[in-house]
């Protein structure tokens, strides 16, 4: 294990003076550490951060990028046509989340060292600690480099408070409030905690568990409501996830197909990869919801409730913002592989079967 201040103090010793990116779950113990120096910089897509650190290239300065390996797919572009195009080098701080790990990441384990030799950037192995560091910055001069994180246990723990609003309700209670009214209704759930969760309270065919692809939720949700037109579709984003891609809610708000709800859970942080903040400062997002599309602002489970029930008697696209606090079930489970596998075809079948 790697003592997680000693390779802070190593990048910052090497001039490594900021650290921005999007939580993983095998680097949050290395962005607490960030954090609590205050040169942690939060970002909503990899690919922004990545452009962030080639304008600190730019200037003379190093930044380097944390994210985990499917967030990769985010950064290629400004990496291909930005910070290697113009020698704008960077490191990045990838965790590798492998075969053994949750499914979404199977594809992308095997990937990332592909995508990089791609692009002639050399790749280290973090649990060489103080080396690859060394090794790593010293490559910056004619490439950008990455260090691979390829276990959740490689740096020491470093906690991180969180500030709670005890008053807000739990994401549990609202996505509970949400399956006690929704009839016969598609539920799509976003990434994370909030699939869990859905799949914990009530597992059913008509729900569909998007267990990666974060930010792709919403337009995911408009695909499934324009080909079925005929079924109410509830899609309940999360905030980090929402504004990963936060442009496809201006296409979402220009179609707004009548079947369709879209709700966004807002605890201010990437929950299942230790809490981390997903912005700087107080949320915008309600404000940004609504300047796009008259949105309800639901602070209970009963307004949850009633929310739902407007839905099916106007008949017309409802969006909804909830902020909650940070806090989930204690031994949360997960949906089995074998379901998550096959649940496209559990789903085809629900859906004919309700037609």
């Amino acid at each position: 294990m790697i003592d997680t201040t000693r390779f802070l103090d190593c990048l910052l010793s090497n001039e490594v003076n900021k650290v921005a990116g999007v939580p993983c779950s095998f680097l949050s113990n290395l962005i607490n550490a960030t954090i609590s120096r205050n040169i942690y910089e939060p970002f909503t897509n990899e690919g922004d951060a990545a452009a962030y650190a080639a304008g600190h290239a730019l200037a003379g300065k190093k930044c380097a990028v944390i994210m985990q390996n499917s967030g990769l797919s985010n950064a290629l572009s400004p990496l291909t046509s930005l910070n290697e195009l113009f020698g704008l080098h960077v490191l990045l701080i990838i965790g590798n989340r492998g075969a053994d790990d949750e499914p979404q990441h199977r594809l992308m384990s095997g990937a990332v060292n592909p995508f990089l030799n791609a692009l002639s950037i050399p790749v280290y192995d973090a649990a060489d600690g103080e080396n690859a560091i060394l090794t790593a910055v010293s490559s910056l001069k004619s490439s950008s480099a990455a260090i691979l994180v390829n276990n959740k246990n490689v740096f020491s723990p470093i906690e991180t408070s969180h500030v709670l609003d005890s008053a807000a309700p739990l994401r549990y209670d609202i996505l509970k409030a949400v399956s006690e009214c929704a009839k016969d209704s598609i539920i799509v759930t976003t990434t994370g905690f909030t699939s869990r969760e859905m799949y914990c309270i009530n597992d059913r065919a008509a729900n569909f568990y998007m267990v990666g692809s974060m930010g792709c939720l919403s337009s995911f949700a408009m695909g499934i409501a324009e080909s079925i037109p005929h079924k109410k579709v509830i899609a309940i984003d999360g905030d980090s996830a929402c504004l990963m891609r936060l442009g496809a809610m201006y296409t979402l708000t220009e179609h707004a197909p009548d079947n369709l709800c879209y709700m966004v859970l807002d605890n201010g942080g990437n929950e299942s990869t230790g809490g981390q903040p997903n912005a700087k400062n107080q949320s915008r997002l309600f404000d940004i919801m609504s300047s796009l599309y008259a949105t309800s602002l639901i602070k209970t489970p009963e307004d949850t409730l009633q929310f739902i029930e407007n839905f099916y008697s106007k008949g017309k696209y409802t969006q909804a913002y909830t902020p909650i606090r940070m806090g989930s079930v204690e031994n949360l489970p997960r949906p089995d592989r074998e379901l998550i596998f096959n649940q496209s075809s559990r789903f085809i079948s629900a859906i004919g079967k309700i037609k």
